[in-house]
């Protein structure tokens, strides 16, 4: 005969409760690789955005001084790569020597708007 008391073995509240940490401890490592993949995202939207700054700043650079307020002050412009991006340039000449070049770069990622701002002073030479 039988004596179940003397069986080993795990019960079904133990299994159950194993069940439940096991699957709170897979929920918290799912949602860390989704935060992960979302910032990834993010990252990589910011340094194509980065990169076209960057490159139109060295265009910007490579104008003759006086030129650059009436080419640029203002200019707009979007970025290949990021849909529903919008870049603008805006140019400070209030000192003789030097100008102060702003770019900015905006996009709206994740329900939140992002900006990548970049500033240089390009000097009368």
């Amino acid at each position: 005969m039988l004596n179940w008391k003397s069986e080993k073995g795990f019960t079904l509240p133990e299994m159950l409760l194993a069940a439940l940490i096991a699957s709170f401890a897979l929920c918290g490592i799912l949602l860390t690789y989704v935060t992960c993949m979302d910032s990834m995202r993010v990252s990589k939207t910011a340094s194509i955005a980065t990169s076209a700054a960057q490159g139109l700043l060295e265009e910007i650079r490579s104008f003759p001084f006086p030129q650059i307020v009436t080419n640029y002050d203002g200019f707009s412009f979007t970025v290949n790569g990021i849909p529903s991006s919008i870049g603008v340039v805006s140019v400070d000449d209030t000192n003789p020597e030097f100008l102060l070049v702003t770019i900015n770069v905006t996009w709206q990622q994740n329900g939140r708007n992002t900006t990548v701002e970049l500033v240089t002073q390009v000097a009368n030479r």
